[in-house]
Order: C-alpha cells, then structure tokens, then sequence
C-alpha cells in the first residue's frame, strides 16, 4: 500500500462535508475549506451530506460478499466511496458531536466498509482488516468545537486515528477549531497546505494501554442510588429484528433486569431512520425508562451514525432518564476497539445532564449474530456471567460492577484463531451468494485517471 505520488495538475481532493446548510461559521469554514482546495489546483468532489441521500449501513456484509467492494443500496454510498478511493486527500469536515461525528459524516464513514477487504491481519498490536486497494488517499480531519474542550479534542483525534488505521491512510492530519469564538482562516490554511504537501502526518495509535476500555466502562462514582422501575433498551444495529447481536445481548441484559421487577422496554433503532410518527414513538418510548442502555455493534470504530441520530433526537426529549449505560460489541477479537464509542456515550450522558452508569464491551460479537445468548452456552459464559452480574446493579440505581465490565470484555477466542475463523466464515458466506473466492477482493473503484471528479466540485 503506497502512498499517493500524484502530480500536482491531476490531484484529487474529496471533501465530506458534515456541517449544517446554513451561513453560520461552520459552514463558512467548509466553504473556505472548498476554495482553498480549488486554488490548489486539484480536482474537487465535494458532498455535503446535510444534503445527499444516504441510507444508514445494514452491516449484512454484501459488500464483502455479494457484490465485493460495492453496496448494493442505491443512493450515493457508491460515489462517494469512489470519489474516496480515488482521492489523493480525504478531508472530513465536522461539528462536535460529544467528542466525535456529526451523525450524516460518521453514517458517510459507516458506508466505507467495501474500500477494505473482508480478510483480517495484526496491525499495529491488535486486528485489523486488510487493504482490498494498492493506494489509499492521505486524511485530514478538521473538527468545529462550540468552545474550546481538551477532553473532546482528546477524544475526537482517537476516533482519526482509528479511522485512518481502519480505512488504510498512509498519514493523517487532525484539527480542531472552534469558529465562533476565535479566529481560524490561518490555521486552516496552514492545516489544509500541510495536509496536501505529504508533510509527516501524526502518529498511528498503537494497542491501547489496558485500562482504556475499563476507563472508558467506569461508571461515575458519586452516581446517586435510585431503584429503577423502567429501563428502555435501544438495539443500534438497523439488521432486521432478531438478527443482530446487539438485539440477542439487549434481550439477554432485559430478561436479567425483569428478574429484578424491571419494566423494560426495547427501542429499535432503526425506527429514527426518518421523522414521523415511529421515530416519535420511540423517543417517547426511551423518555418514559429512568435508565437508558444503547446496545450497539461498532462500526468503523465508533457507534452507528443511526445511533448517533437518535442520541441527537434524545438529547432534546429526555423525558424521565436519569442515567445512561453502554452494551457493545465490535467485530474485531479484541474488545479493546469499543474504548472511543464507549467514551461517546459518556460524555453524551453528562453533556445531556444524566448520569453514566457503566459500560459493558465484548469482541467479536459476530459469533453470536442474532442467536439467543443463553443457547451459546460455554464459550459465552463470561459474558452470560457479566450481565447477570451488571443487572441488579441496574436495577438497584448503581453502576455497573468493573468486575462485570472485564468479564464481558473477556476474548471468546484467541486472536489468531479467530482470524482464521473468520476467513473460512467469509468464504462460505460468498458461495452462498454464488461469488467465486477469487472475486472477494475486486476493485470496483481502481482509479483511471481520465475520470471526472465526483460531487459538486466545492
């Protein structure tokens, strides 16, 4: 995987504009951003994704084995992940949102997965997929603050980094301005000519120190005891009902709540796909528990930008919640990737005035796709262990046990083998589609470069 060495007259920019389509200074930033782009002299695609149609990733796969490479939805996933893999530079452009993504750029992230290969390898420490492309673009991530916030600039460079990690960066640039309370012009400038001159972008985050995700899990510590009558469990994986493992862990975590005399309720996520009357039923499903658990799968190192917009939607109707727990599962072996969403949701939590009540993560949440956990018996017993462990806590109006956290967190198998697994699981999932082996590492996107820019051009 190299590089980008293109010359200067056939350079191409993508720029993934998250801000919203009014003349307020984020905005002014993406448009300056644009210009500055066009004098370079490069070729421009630009999306803003306020506005291009875009539906939220189903994470059935297809786009690893079915039709590899490519999404089989129609809207504008497919240009954009083009107009990515072609670029030299990717800049995403974003507000804040609780120390990540506005949702439209983290659902337009979500969307990537068929520029990578479904294969996994080691890198860096910990797994990772492998590059389905020989050349990826270089990645600049400028994110607009309301006001100046170490900790989310903290927060916001782990997701970059992640991000470059996953989606093959040779390098990547943050940064972070906050447009309505200081000047900016210069520093995007010198951040944007930086970016584009190939300097040595920052440092790639290797394994996380081992207490991040137990940081991440820890409940706050003067959470205030108050019994629990109702819980609502939002499922944040938009498969079909019954299908995910973010469904079977809510279910299993509900059945050991309701032992506890615990109303619960569960919420799909899928039902804030658009406004109307589910999307209200929903939310005033969610405001009617004092606790909130988010049962989410992770996707491309974060929570699903769907997820991301009901949170935008229950930050404005938080109805009777009181306090806010995370139950995640990643892909990957190593639990260790859910850290930076887990840290999300906590700082969604006190942003919204609620109190955080802990955090359970698993790896390799796969495995489990959808089946009843209780059915899974010996190789789950740490994470059946774990949730009846958390749900008295729960339901008690504590947080959640860190004993509990690093059951949950504990490998199903070891990394190796796991990959091993996973690749045979890949190979059969394509025969099934009647998609020869060979073909699981197509490049739809490969680059010719008398091809015209995607998006509007700035």
């Amino acid at each position: 995987m190299q590089p980008p060495t293109t010359p200067a007259a056939d350079r191409r920019i993508l720029i993934l504009d998250a801000t919203p389509d009014d003349d307020g200074p984020d905005r002014r930033v993406a448009d300056r951003l644009a210009a500055l782009a066009t004098d370079s002299g490069a070729l421009i695609s630009r999306f803003r994704l306020e506005e291009v149609r875009l539906a939220p990733c189903l994470g059935d796969f297809e786009c690893w084995t079915k039709t590899p490479g490519l999404c089989r939805t129609q809207d504008d996933a497919n240009a954009i992940a083009k107009a990515f893999q072609q670029a030299d530079l990717a800049v995403m452009v974003t507000p804040l949102f609780h120390g990540g993504y506005r949702p439209s750029l983290k659902g337009a992230l979500d969307r990537l997965l068929g520029v990578i290969h479904p294969f996994f390898h080691e890198s860096l420490g910990v797994t990772r997929h492998q590059p389905r492309y020989e050349r990826y673009p270089a990645m600049l991530f400028v994110g607009l603050e309301a006001a100046p916030d170490a900790a989310a600039r903290e927060l916001f460079a782990a997701f970059a980094g992640g991000n470059a990690i996953n989606l093959m960066a040779p390098r990547f640039h943050t940064l972070v301005l906050a447009p309505a309370t200081a000047p900016w012009e210069e520093a995007l400038a010198a951040g944007f000519a930086q970016a584009l001159a190939g300097s040595d972008g920052e440092p790639f985050p290797h394994h996380p120190p081992a207490d991040a995700l137990a940081r991440a899990c820890a409940p706050d510590p003067a959470l205030p005891p108050a019994p629990v009558q109702r819980a609502a469990l939002l499922v944040g994986s938009a498969r079909p009902k019954g299908e995910s493992t973010s469904e079977s862990l809510a279910r299993s975590l509900a059945e050991n709540l309701e032992r506890q005399g615990v109303a619960v309720t569960l919420v799909h996520v899928i039902d804030f796909i658009k406004p109307g009357r589910r999307a209200d039923a929903a939310l005033a499903a969610l405001g009617e528990a004092e606790l909130l658990v988010v049962s989410a799968p992770l996707y491309v190192d974060g929570l699903p930008g769907l997820v991301l917009k009901a949170m935008e939607q229950i930050a404005t109707q938080p109805g009777r919640l009181q306090r806010i727990a995370g139950l995640l599962n990643s892909g990957y072996p190593e639990a260790a990737h859910n850290r930076s969403a887990m840290a999300q949701l906590r700082r969604f939590a006190h942003n919204a005035g609620l109190g955080w009540a802990g955090g359970l993560a698993m790896g390799a949440g796969e495995v489990l796709h959808g089946k009843p956990l209780a059915s899974m018996g010996f190789m789950f017993r740490k994470q059946i262990a774990a949730l009846r462990q958390a749900a008295p806590a729960l339901a008690a109006g504590r947080g959640i046990p860190s004993e509990a956290s690093a059951s949950m967190a504990r490998p199903l198998l070891p990394a190796w083998l796991f990959r091993l697994a996973a690749k045979l699981r890949w190979f059969t999932q394509a025969r099934s589609h009647g998609t020869p082996w060979n073909d699981l590492g197509a490049r739809p996107h490969e680059l010719k470069r008398e091809e015209k820019p995607l998006g509007d051009g700035g």
